[in-house]
């Protein structure tokens, strides 16, 4: 590789800033799951095979297999209409996916862990306030509380 295209490569991963929300052209059309939604997501898969009375070569394989054991070890007992419930919380807060996902997966207990873990969401020019995010982390612990 040249240098020039090292260079190259080097500022294009500097332009990447999660805390920004600059998260590369991976993520341009891509949208971001919880664990919980990945666990939904896999376990459909598995079911649809096993009503049609086969296993599809997707489903198969080790990394399949792995995945879902990591998503069903860390995702908790979270029901689809749980993830629905919180997915909704976060967009009506305006946030982005890769947030809502990092809310919804490391589970902060209040204003100051959140913005800890999730820098964006200090940004001043999005409006969100200590108390709305608090607010919404109080109400993605009651619905997964109470599901």
């Amino acid at each position: 590789m040249s240098a020039a295209a090292c260079v190259g490569r080097k500022s294009a991963v500097e332009d990447e800033d999660a805390s920004e929300l600059r998260l590369g052209a991976d993520f341009d059309d891509a949208n971001c799951l919880s664990l919980s939604e990945v666990k939904i997501v896999l376990e459909s898969k598995l079911g649809d095979d096993a009503e049609q009375a086969e296993e599809t070569s997707t489903t198969r394989t080790r990394v399949f297999e792995k995945t879902l054991a990591y998503a069903q070890r860390f995702s908790g007992n979270t029901s689809g209409t749980a993830a629905a419930a919180i997915r909704e919380l976060h967009a009506n807060l305006g946030l982005h996916d890769f947030e809502g996902a990092a809310i919804s997966n490391l589970r902060p207990q209040d204003w100051d862990e959140a913005k800890t873990l999730v820098p964006s969401l200090e940004s001043d020019d999005r409006g969100l306030t200590e108390e709305m995010i608090q607010q919404m982390l109080d109400e993605m612990s009651n619905v997964r509380k109470f599901e």
